[in-house]
């Protein structure tokens, strides 16, 4: 028997490590991939939650009560006159996302709480909830 000098395939030891190579390579990127999309929910969250606490205090200054429940920052119109005369007519806030029930959703797909005593909304995401 001749030893091969020229061989041009790859043995099966070879394939399995670039297999392995290949494996690691995408759990790294997964994992990297999973904690960024955290940090833009997280992110996402914190911007929303003001966003709902300025439209809850712009209800309150406009019309001397908090809303009885968020909906109605969905639902109501404002509208207000610049000192140039220009109207301004929107709606207190703009839905983010929103359940079948018409209940506001945070960026982790939990439901938004709301105390109309006090004015104070946060999220029922676990580990979030003091936001």
């Amino acid at each position: 028997m001749r030893p091969l000098i020229n061989r041009r395939s790859l043995t099966l030891i070879e394939l399995l490590i670039a297999l392995c190579v290949v494996f690691v390579l995408l759990g790294s990127f997964a994992l990297y991939a999973n904690m960024t999309l955290r940090i833009a929910r997280e992110t996402a969250l914190q911007m929303e939650l003001n966003n709902i606490r300025m439209s809850i205090e712009h209800y309150r200054i406009i019309n001397g009560k908090f809303p009885e429940d968020l909906n109605i920052l969905l639902s109501q119109e404002f509208v207000l006159r610049t000192q140039d005369g220009m109207i301004i007519r929107d709606n207190f806030l703009k839905p983010f996302r929103v359940d079948k029930y018409k209940k506001l959703l945070d960026p982790f797909l939990n439901r938004y709480y709301y105390d109309n005593s006090s004015g104070a909304v946060k999220t029922l995401t676990k580990k979030y909830e003091n936001w």
